[in-house]
């Protein structure tokens, strides 16, 4: 604890323990770090990744992290926001239901939130490629080690649990990773649980066919799913709109409602238990991580409190 007390110390100077280190705030408590990890991606203005270690937060040799992959940024296509605008901006009509530090704070789990700077359109960069996420993570680990709660300590910590989610467009690297990750004999027992905030569009892609697959593939790891159901009218004839001389036949559904029920369908009829497949109906979409971050971490018997 003498560790992280200096370190809040510094930090609330204006200073970090590390002559190499990097930005940070304590707002909210108890520190957010700015890692500088370049993936590559085009149209990102700063490339640093976010890491927000909670109020209370106990260091040990061991972290268990939340890695968060944003939906499409609210600038697009020019340079996306930054990760200190995305989740700090409580006015900003849109930003202001990314305040997901205060959700982890709100949760009581001893865990740490990592959040990489994605693209426009959630475009990862090598973030995606083989052996991007391993990299990527070894970073962070590293970044904590030398100027986060672990600093001072005799070994670099190692990664105990891990969490992938993502929202909305979020969901293309969240399953791109999930792939990379899963094959990973290193990380595949670690790996606990996959989240998908309205963020499984592919009908193009099998998204319910990908992720049926994969959790029966992953017994071990829970996938759970929240779509917001939307619906077309259909009409009799299918190519002119719904009217008087053209009336409705039936709803098709559209956006994240067709591959999410579609992956409920599979898990029913192939009997795989570790998925769940949530229908919104307190939220809009881009507040649905924020409804629900604080209540799954709670859930997660396997995260320690703090």
């Amino acid at each position: 604890m003498k560790t992280i007390a200096a370190f809040v110390v510094l930090l609330f100077a204006g200073q970090l323990p590390d002559p190499d280190t990097v930005r940070g705030d304590g707002t909210p408590p108890m520190m957010s770090l700015y890692l500088p990890i370049p993936l590559g991606v085009p149209n990102v203005a700063e490339q640093s990744t976010g890491v927000f270690v909670p109020d209370r937060y106990r260091a040990g040799a061991a972290v268990d992290v939340v890695l968060f992959f944003r939906g499409y940024d609210v600038n697009r296509p020019k340079a996306a926001t930054s990760v200190a605008e995305y989740w700090n901006s409580p006015r900003h009509p849109a930003l202001k239901h990314f305040l997901l530090r205060e959700e982890v704070n709100k949760s009581g789990k001893n865990v740490i939130l990592v959040v990489p700077a994605l693209g426009p359109s959630s475009e990862a960069g090598t973030l995606t490629d083989k052996g991007g996420p391993q990299r990527f993570l070894d970073a962070v680990l590293d970044g904590l080690w030398k100027n986060g709660p672990q600093a001072g300590k005799g070994d670099r910590p190692a990664i105990r649990h891990l969490i992938l989610a993502g929202h909305s467009g979020g969901g293309v690297p969240l399953r791109r990773v999930a792939e990379i990750l899963g094959a990973d004999p290193s990380y595949k027992e670690k790996l606990k649980e996959c989240w998908g905030f309205d963020s499984i569009y592919g009908v193009r892609d099998k998204d319910a066919d990908f992720w049926a697959d994969w959790a029966a593939g992953h017994p071990g790891t829970k996938v759970t799913m929240y779509y917001i159901a939307t619906y077309k009218e259909v009409g009799k004839d299918p190519k002119r709109p719904v009217g008087p001389d053209n009336p409705l036949d039936h709803r098709q559904p559209t956006m994240t409602t067709w591959p999410a029920t579609e992956l409920e369908r599979f898990a029913k009829e192939r009997g795989i238990g570790n998925v769940a497949v949530v229908r919104e109906t307190k939220a809009k979409h881009v507040a649905v991580p924020r409804e629900h971050l604080a209540e799954l971490l709670k859930a997660a018997g396997y995260l320690d409190k703090r």
